[in-house]
């Protein structure tokens, strides 16, 4: 594990006790990107929870039958999902490691990947892409979600106050340090479109991106009932896959499928018997000519 890796690692420490509780007012977004991973796996599927903090992503899958390995750079999270998997009587594969390095697996290990809430956005997303391509079988399902370089309702506060320049700064800025249990995290901020092209369009198709957190402001969350997040929310998946939005939320969501290899052509249409056929015709033709 790197220096990077052990700096988020010391912070995610230090927070493991109440982290749950810290991530709470994103609920509903979260329900989101679950009722998304119904929709992609099934019972008995093997899923990777990458970044995974305190489980609660693996343990809601764990619930519903998936052969879930949760991986956290953060041992005091890996703890924290430990107790809670024995808590609830379930079976879940809990591990410290490095979410920048997923090279202890064999290939084609997992029928998906997925990982959430900016766990991505502090490492090296070229390996990343890489590793996963590996690991997921073919038409294997990855999903990323991450934090996206300026939301919408932060630029609306600085045009508000007829601050141009630092709104379009704003909106270009790629790179954030944020400061976490005392600890400066320095988290890369790509756009939707940039993270696809630039790392994982060479290894997979893309299926759906949309942006989320976008139709109320952050701040706004302490006001509005869980259940009005949780039904505006709905709402986002579909809006923020429009093109004009899909940069416009807190985070956004890449879904994206691991290629199939090309279908063998049929042995009888295959270039080298197709020749061996028509060179076999004009031998035949060429000893009827003599006979």
């Amino acid at each position: 594990m790197n220096d990077d890796a052990q700096n988020v690692a010391a912070a995610y420490d230090d927070l493991a006790e109440d982290y749950d509780r810290l991530v709470e007012e994103d609920f509903w977004m979260r329900q989101l990107l679950w009722g998304r991973y119904l929709d992609l796996f099934q019972p008995g599927d093997r899923v990777l929870d990458v970044a995974c903090g305190t489980g609660l992503d693996s343990l809601f899958l764990a619930r519903h039958g998936l052969e879930v390995t949760g991986i956290d750079a953060s041992p005091g999270m890996i703890a924290r999902l430990r107790e809670k998997a024995v808590r609830q009587g379930l079976r879940v594969r809990a591990q410290v490691g490095d979410a920048g390095d997923l090279s202890a697996w064999p290939a084609a290990t997992f029928d998906g990947i997925l990982s959430a809430f900016a766990g991505l956005n502090t490492i090296d997303l070229e390996r990343f892409a890489a590793d996963a391509a590996r690991l997921l079988r073919p038409g294997g399902r990855l999903i990323v979600h991450l934090l996206a370089p300026a939301g919408l309702w932060a630029r609306l506060r600085l045009l508000a106050r007829l601050r141009f320049g630092a709104a379009r700064a704003l909106g270009r800025r790629r790179d954030l340090a944020v400061t976490i249990a005392g600890r400066t995290i320095p988290h890369a901020l790509p756009s939707p479109h940039e993270t696809y092209e630039r790392w994982f369009a060479p290894r997979f198709r893309l299926r759906r991106a949309y942006a989320l957190g976008f139709l109320w402001p952050q701040s706004a969350n302490a006001v509005l009932p869980g259940q009005v997040r949780h039904l505006l929310g709905r709402l986002e998946p579909r809006l923020g896959a429009l093109p004009l939005l899909r940069g416009a939320g807190r985070f956004f969501v890449l879904e994206m499928e691991a290629p199939h290899p090309p279908a063998p052509l049929p042995h009888a249409l295959t270039p080298t018997r197709e020749r061996g056929d028509q060179q076999e015709k004009r031998d035949k033709d060429d000893l009827d000519k003599k006979d």
